[in-house]
């Protein structure tokens, strides 16, 4: 099994964020990965919008899972991110959202991918592990939890 914590990386980890909308969300999150991981904020903008046109990555009890591949990147990018207060998100069960994991995996990369969406789906289906992603307060608390596991 792949451990999500080792692709973890400390900049790519917020507490506590403060956006409002979707589009603000997903701004931040692609002008994160173009920072970190070095593909252009356009691409990674356009991909996760898109794939949200098939349907909401809200996968409920407060946590987004934004996932897209991407042909061309060279490496999975993990980001996390705590709100500091929930936001709107059209999530299945109708719940705002406190807690979004990125995903971005090279194209072609299915397996690798498939597997990490569902770590992510089990890690967060834990009360006690959403709830202490949400009350950490700082990066390191954050990656601490889930490197821990």
């Amino acid at each position: 099994m792949c451990k999500i914590g080792k692709f973890l990386k400390k900049e790519l980890v917020a507490c506590r964020a403060d956006m409002k909308t979707k589009e603000e969300l997903f701004e931040y999150i692609a002008g994160n990965v173009e920072n970190c991981a070095g593909i252009s904020k356009e691409t990674v903008l356009k991909s996760l919008t898109e794939r949200e046109t098939y349907g909401s990555t809200g996968i409920g009890k407060g946590v987004a899972v934004p996932h897209c591949r991407i042909k061309g990147s060279k490496e999975v990018v993990v980001q996390l991110i705590s709100l500091k207060n929930p936001m709107p998100y059209g999530s299945s069960d109708g719940e705002n959202v406190s807690l979004v994991f990125t995903l971005i995996v090279p194209e072609g990369n299915n397996l690798l991918y498939l597997k990490l969406i569902s770590q992510i789906s089990v890690l967060c289906s834990s009360d006690k592990i959403r709830a202490g992603l949400i009350a950490a307060q700082n990066p390191e608390e954050m990656i601490n939890l889930i490197s821990n596991l």
